[in-house]
């Protein structure tokens, strides 16, 4: 992986990267969400609350589907000022960051992403919203505390990613070897995964003296 030169560059790093992955994350939370429903988590929320925000959110998935972004920033923003405490929520924030990366807006986007760090009581949410946080911080050029994020906490089994994005930060700080000790613990941790990609970004680090 080559080191970003430019702001322009960066931001359409990001943009390329939400939008092969940004898409699939949101449906592969909302497929998932259904585990959750029978949880006691839910015992806490009153009934018609939780219908409400369903019906919200199902519409939500309408607008994505149809590319109407301004309805889903408007609906999404209903969502979580009106039914915070549900993870209805937090898959809203997670669909107005992608839009904002889309638009090059990474500000708005960083600011949703840390909606959800700030107040999403599901790990698995948590640790998407900080690999999805450092990588915008790093399109901002700002790879320490994207560094810094990464490191705040502990990456269990979401671990191949957080070194995979390590690795990336590493690169674009031109800190060759931090990286490629990063992405070896990438491919360690993911060895039955598909790993071309993080090995091809390996290789392309050379040899130790490279």
């Amino acid at each position: 992986m080559v080191a970003h030169t430019t702001e322009e560059e960066q931001i359409e790093s990001i943009k390329k990267w939400w939008k092969e992955n940004g898409t699939s994350v949101v449906v592969g939370l909302v497929v998932g969400f259904g585990a959750l429903i029978g949880g006691n988590y839910w015992m806490q929320y009153d009934a018609s609350q939780r219908q409400n925000a369903s019906l919200e959110f199902s519409q939500l998935q309408d607008d994505l589907q149809q590319t109407r972004n301004d309805a889903v920033m408007t609906r999404g923003d209903h969502i979580i000022n009106n039914f915070s405490d549900t993870p209805y929520a937090v898959l809203s924030a997670f669909a107005i960051a992608k839009l904002k990366v889309d638009e090059g807006d990474l500000l708005a986007a960083r600011a949703r992403l840390q909606w959800v760090l700030d107040n999403s009581k599901q790990l698995e949410f948590l640790h998407m919203a900080r690999i999805r946080m450092a990588t915008v911080m790093l399109a901002e050029g700002n790879g320490d505390g994207a560094l810094a994020l990464l490191n705040s906490a502990e990456a269990g089994e979401y671990l191949p990613l957080y070194e995979e994005l390590k690795g990336d930060i590493y690169v674009s700080l031109s800190q060759h070897s931090e990286a490629r000790s990063a992405y070896e613990k990438a491919l360690k941790a993911n060895d039955k995964g598909d790993n071309s990609m993080l090995q091809m970004k390996l290789d392309d680090l050379g040899g130790e003296d490279a």
